[in-house]
């Protein structure tokens, strides 16, 4: 693991902990408008993992009968992108929910 990698994760584990009660930051309870809303995301981010899934899935299946190992690595590596991008967007959007943001 690289250092600036190792210092990713410290800082979300930093992160989380100042969250939970009785860290060093703790978080204000969550209204229940937040509550629907992060509930909203995570049932966005699941179905667009989903749809990708599928889509690359079919993608990576005509790659394989055609016998081209290029193209489904290709595939396998934009649909696992395309998956941490997903997540990624739906935690900022939490972060942002979680914040007060709208």
């Amino acid at each position: 693991m690289t250092p600036d990698k190792k210092d990713e994760l410290k800082s979300a584990f930093d992160l989380a902990m100042e969250r939970m009660p009785g860290g060093s930051g703790d978080a204000a309870p969550l209204s229940d408008t937040q509550r629907v809303a992060l509930s909203e995301i995570n049932a966005r981010v699941r179905a667009d993992i989903a749809e990708t899934e599928i889509l690359m899935g079919q993608r990576l299946a005509e790659a394989r009968e055609a016998g081209d190992a290029a193209k489904m690595a290709q595939t396998e590596l934009a649909k696992n992108d395309s998956i941490q991008e997903i997540r990624h967007q739906g935690e900022t959007d939490k972060e942002r929910i979680r914040s007060g943001g709208a």
